[in-house]
């Protein structure tokens, strides 16, 4: 199991995503991403979005790097 965290730091809080994926030579076996918000003063962490589809939580990274808060606007 590969297991990768891509943290995007904002100034109220920072979006978190963790993809978990399992492979093997014939392809992907297992999939999992979710996204957490992490308040910046507390530390607290709120699930905000989970998925299995491949490649989606990688998408969501490039899109709120991109758009900002904007991005979370449609999981709220």
């Amino acid at each position: 199991m590969e297991t990768k965290t891509t943290t995007i730091r904002g100034l109220a809080f920072d979006v978190v995503v963790i993809e978990t994926s399992h492979q093997d030579e014939r392809g992907v076996l297992f999939y999992s991403a979710q996204v957490l918000i992490r308040e910046r003063k507390t530390g607290a962490l709120r699930l905000v979005r989970r998925t299995r589809v491949p490649g989606s939580g990688k998408v969501l990274a490039r899109d709120v790097q991109r758009l900002g808060v904007r991005a979370l606007d449609a999981f709220r």
